[in-house]
């Protein structure tokens, strides 16, 4: 393990804070520090001047309440480094950003982990803790004196933890493959048996006045966003200024010469006998934040992989399935890129207080970027890999593309139940959440989403009745699009090219073939559209050859948000067997 290069990349930061607080725009460093022989990622916001001369660790709890409490987590970082304090965020050993080698997490570390970014973060200043859910109990659970304060919301023990992470992964057994063997499974996280029994000796935290431990309620910070869709995960209102207040009861007083830490931007890591080089980097126009991938020595013709995540999760979500891709992928020679998206993970707008709908142009734009951003990085064959909405991304940016670009891309189109061109159901989804929103591959068809009455229709007499009314006709168009969905789609295959092209167009079908046949008119694009068996099923798709570069396959232990070890186990294996069929083969 190595690390290498020092640097700042500055960070839009737009509008104010949830609590209606100014937010200052400060820069953001992102890489990598050592913690004994292992790397992790961290993020450091520089104080807004004057600083306060001390520096806070923000630690998020690990698994999805990574995903789901993202914005939560940045608007707190941002109102904090406005208030002058050098904010430093992270990501736990085996998890996000922080890469490993294997798929399977060393918990056991975790205490570890929390002592190496104090004490990096700290660089002779005094060193505050804030902490949510299990990462508040790891926090609480120190016993070394190198804290100055802590603050602990969502208090929970990491056997508490533990039970209700497993508990999500059995409810959704039925839609997922079954758990692999050894260790302890958790949605989008797998734990070693030795990391899971170090997890549950972390007790519950309780307020200690004398050790600086302070908790913070929910009357205080409003209900946190824990374990719920990332689509509805909204900042509480009171959150950043309840914990802004808590901290500043016993901060020091400003001090101008106070400068953040800088993570180094380059890092080696080992890989199946390979060495691999990570380098932070930016992306497109707006300088997104990105991760290039490589071995140390390449061929100028390697392969390019750019990956994207889907829906409103970070570049790199809980269980690291992209960047263990990538290492993976880098371990056999081939160039890797992954980059954050607008308005997700490090690109959150801190005047939105929850995700809004990302299918819209602007992830179409942005994976445009990602796929000439990779192009540059290589002469040979660039393969592009997305899941969900990034794959509903790739698709709609491929007819964008110069065709000396095209002709040695391959997208890899993974889960994407959305084939519309204007895919109207899922945009309304977004904005309503209505009885026209598609239903996830295994959810019950028979229970109707109600979109509930706004606060204007609250206030006006007769709002009520009017509501009624109108949720009760968009219920009925509702039902009877949903029918005519089903009937169509069922009859899909049966039918000419040019009708299902018009049925697809018009978004009366949602299934691939269509698309497919549009995609063969970029030139030299081939497509794969891959499927895991539930959705496969939901989009009507079966494997075999749609046209000369285009095809449907079929895997069988996929998952649709990969959320299963045996998905991303899967995926990553096909990614990289399919990226080394691609590079042997010339556009």
């Amino acid at each position: 393990m190595t690390l290498s290069g020092l640097g700042r990349a500055l960070r839009p930061v737009h509008g104010s804070g949830t609590d209606g607080a100014a937010v200052v725009e400060t820069s953001v460093s992102h890489g990598w520090i050592p913690a004994g022989d292992r790397l992790l990622a961290v993020d450091v916001h520089e104080p807004a001047a004057p600083a306060r001369g001390a520096s806070i660790v923000l630690a998020a709890p690990p698994g999805r309440e990574r995903v789901t409490l993202t914005r939560t987590v940045l608007h707190t970082a941002r109102a904090l480094a406005a208030d002058g304090w050098c904010v430093v965020r992270f990501d736990w050993s085996g998890t996000g950003q922080s890469p490993a080698s294997k798929d399977v997490t060393d918990a056991q570390h975790w205490s570890e982990d929390l002592t190496a970014v104090r004490d990096w973060a700290g660089q002779g200043q005094p060193v505050h803790g804030v902490g949510i859910g299990v990462a508040g109990a790891y926090l609480a659970a120190d016993d070394d004196e190198g804290w100055a304060q802590r603050v602990v919301m969502a208090p929970v023990s990491g056997k508490q933890w533990l039970r209700h992470q497993s508990a999500l992964r059995r409810m959704a057994g039925q839609s997922l493959p079954p758990r692999v063997a050894g260790g302890t499974e958790l949605l989008d996280l797998h734990l070693t048996a030795e990391g899971a029994a170090a997890v549950k000796t972390v007790p519950a935290p309780a307020a200690d006045p004398a050790r600086g431990i302070s908790i913070l309620g929910e009357e205080e910070t409003g209900p946190l966003p824990l374990n719920v869709h990332p689509r509805v995960a909204t900042v509480p209102p009171g959150v950043t200024g309840a914990v802004v207040a808590a901290l500043s009861e016993h901060a020091p007083a400003h001090n101008e010469g106070t400068t953040a830490p800088e993570p180094a931007q380059q890092a080696t890591v080992e890989m199946d006998g390979t060495t691999v080089r990570l380098r932070r980097t930016t992306v497109g126009a707006d300088r997104r934040p990105g991760i290039v991938t490589e071995p140390l020595e390449r061929a100028a013709d390697a392969p390019g992989l750019g990956l994207v995540s889907p829906g409103s999760d970070v570049m790199e979500a809980a269980g690291g399935l992209w960047l263990n891709t990538a290492l993976l992928a880098s371990s056999r020679g081939a160039v890797c890129l992954l980059a954050e998206r607008t308005d997700t993970g490090e690109l959150v707008r801190s005047d939105r207080s929850r995700n809004p709908n990302p299918y819209d142009r602007r992830t179409v734009a942005e994976c445009r970027e990602l796929i000439l951003h990779v192009a540059s990085l290589t002469d040979g064959p660039v393969t592009a890999a997305g899941i969900c909405l990034g794959a509903w991304g790739l698709m709609a940016a491929a007819r964008e593309l110069p065709a000396q670009i095209s002709a040695r891309t391959t997208l890899d189109v993974i889960n994407n139940v959305a084939w519309q061109r204007q895919p109207w159901r899922y945009w309304r989804q977004g904005l309503t959440e209505g009885p026209l929103a598609p239903r996830v591959p295994g959810e019950d068809p028979t229970a109707d989403a109600v979109p509930a009455a706004s606060s204007a229709d609250a206030a006006a007499p007769d709002a009520s009745a009017l509501g009624s009314l109108r949720r009760t006709l968009t219920t009925q168009v509702g039902n009877v699009a949903r029918t005519v969905v089903r009937g169509t789609r069922a009859k899909a295959h049966a039918a000419s090219p040019r009708v299902n092209s018009l049925a697809a167009t018009l978004g009366i079908i949602d299934v691939p073939q269509p698309e497919l046949r549009r995609l063969e008119r970029v030139p030299g694009l081939t497509v794969n559209a891959v499927f895991g068996t539930l959705d496969a099923e939901f989009c009507g798709a079966e494997t075999g050859r749609i046209g000369p570069r285009s095809a449907v396959v079929v895997v069988d232990s996929l998952d649709h948000s990969m959320f299963s070890t045996a998905a991303r186990r899967a995926m990553a294996q096909f990614t990289v067997e399919q990226l080394a069929a691609t590079s042997g083969v010339s556009h």
